[in-house]
């Protein structure tokens, strides 16, 4: 595990100069003034199963973090979709990333179901979100839920990270089930939310700190 550990870096140091340049022009899409840390991106990342995933959707991807360590882990013959309404990082994402699997898309989250259908996927085994909720209306949050809900297959994955437990009501309305984990090794501190499809269980009791 310790090994693990060290596999997983941090944004570098253009990614991150990208990223404050990108929180300076539209500091309400972006939600945090830093990238996030390798401990975050280990405490998402760890929660799927690469053994079994094949087909990935990551939402607000921003400069690339979580989107390159989900390539390094993806299987050969998998593929990763990633969404974000920032063109500039979509397009940063296509020129830093020549990953013939990854697909990089100016798009809402809010159209993800329709994103999947359109790759002739049945159906998303994961997604994940590094969207601000806190930043958008409680409506247009709702939406996002339940489009990640219709996008994923029966026992899917959802798992996304804030800096707050906002998101955990929604996903319990939706999916009837959420585990959290805290991870304090990041600046700021995060939430670590999961939820899968065709559960019922609130596991929300199961919080780990990093």
């Amino acid at each position: 595990m310790a090994g693990a550990d060290l596999s997983v870096s941090g944004a570098s140091a253009a990614g991150r100069l990208g990223f404050l340049r990108q929180f300076l022009r539209n500091p309400r899409q972006l939600g945090s003034i830093t990238p996030s840390s390798r401990f975050l991106t280990r405490a998402v990342v760890e929660q799927i199963d690469f053994e079994r995933a094949r087909r990935i959707v990551e939402l607000g991807p921003g400069t690339g973090v979580f989107t390159r360590e989900l390539l390094r882990r993806l299987s050969a013959d998998g593929a990763l979709l990633a969404l974000d309404t920032n063109r500039d990082f979509v397009a940063r994402l296509a020129s830093t990333l020549p990953d013939p699997r990854l697909s990089a898309v100016h798009a809402s989250a809010e159209h993800v179901a329709e994103h999947v259908a359109a790759r002739e996927w049945e159906s998303a085994d994961v997604i994940v979100s590094g969207i601000p909720y806190t930043l958008l209306p409680r409506a247009v949050t709702a939406d996002i839920v339940r489009a990640c809900w219709r996008a994923l297959a029966p026992g899917g994955l959802f798992v996304g990270y804030q800096y707050s437990p906002y998101l955990r009501p929604f996903l319990l309305g939706q999916f009837g089930n959420c585990r959290l984990k805290l991870v304090l090794r990041n600046l700021p501190p995060a939430v670590v939310f999961a939820s899968r499809s065709g559960l019922v269980v609130d596991s929300t009791r199961r919080r780990l700190a990093e």
